[in-house]
């Protein structure tokens, strides 16, 4: 397992950012309109779904809160709110994942290294119960897989639907937990993305692959969150994923039908907006 240090991105802070309400004494009180500091989180996590090998990072990142009307940043990612409800909201939310360089990872030698992407697009949010204390929402995401390639460029590659329940409960004003279940189907493309093997790069022991449309996976995750006091937090997360029957399970590229993933982050907040605006349960 390869230790990685990466110089802190926004983009990389933003999909790691694990946001909190900024008052422990009073989460359901007025809230700071924006909150920025830094923290830095360890992951270990598979180089790819499927993959036999894992990495472990540590990353520095940018803490960006924005308690917008329409434009927020949390814990949930960066989103922009587009229709809400008192019972669902549609909004667009931003996903990514890590690059993989091919020579680290024994199944991909030889091959184009996977780019650091963003995954964006529309979520539909249903909220069965949306207390200050304890929410429940099931959520209908759809994203659009855009691989950097020499930014500010990107390259289109397929799209993801993914379902998606979450479950969060505050214990007491300092302690939060949570747990999600969801479902992953994705395009032709976005397979071929992560496990097709093209002529070229097909060896004796890795065959040519064409990656179809279908089932991707599915998973639960479980995750903690501390706020020491106004400033400090640590947060845990960690997720299983199941990939039996996934449509592309017939790639070389494609080793074992789990992973496992897990976070830890420590981060502290510098500086607060002096304007304050209302809770927002997904804080």
């Amino acid at each position: 397992m390869q230790i990685k240090t990466a110089i802190s991105l926004l983009a990389v802070g933003l999909l790691l950012s694990f946001a909190t309400q900024a008052e422990v004494s009073s989460p359901t009180g007025p809230l700071p309109k924006w909150e920025l500091g830094a923290g830095v989180a360890g992951l270990s996590l598979p180089d790819y779904p499927g993959a036999d090998q894992s990495s472990s990072y540590v990353l520095p990142f940018p803490y960006i809160i924005y308690r917008g009307e329409r434009i927020k940043a949390n814990r949930d990612g960066l989103r922009g709110l587009l229709i809400e409800h008192r019972r669902w909201d549609l909004d667009i939310s931003v996903g990514g994942s890590l690059p993989v360089n091919s020579s680290d990872n024994d199944a991909r030698a030889g091959m184009e290294s996977l780019d650091f992407s963003f995954e964006l697009g529309p979520s539909l949010r249903f909220k069965f119960y949306d207390t200050p204390s304890q929410n429940l929402q099931l959520r209908f995401n759809l994203r659009a897989l855009l691989a950097v390639d020499g930014f500010p460029a990107f390259n289109y590659e397929g799209w993801l639907f993914n379902p998606e329940l979450r479950w969060r409960q505050h214990l007491t004003d300092s302690l939060t937990w949570g747990a999600s279940l969801q479902m992953r189907y994705g395009s032709d493309d976005y397979h071929q993305y992560f496990y097709g093997v093209a002529n070229r790069f097909a060896t004796a022991s890795r065959p040519a692959y064409q990656a179809e449309e279908g089932y991707n996976s599915s998973g639960f995750g479980l995750n903690l969150r501390w706020l020491a006091n106004a400033d400090w937090r640590l947060n845990v997360a960690a997720a299983y994923i199941d990939l039996h029957d996934a449509s592309f399970n017939g790639s070389p590229l494609f080793k074992q039908n789990n992973g496992v993933y897990f976070g830890l982050s420590v981060s502290r907040i510098l500086w607060r907006a002096s304007t304050r605006v209302g809770a927002d349960p997904s804080d």
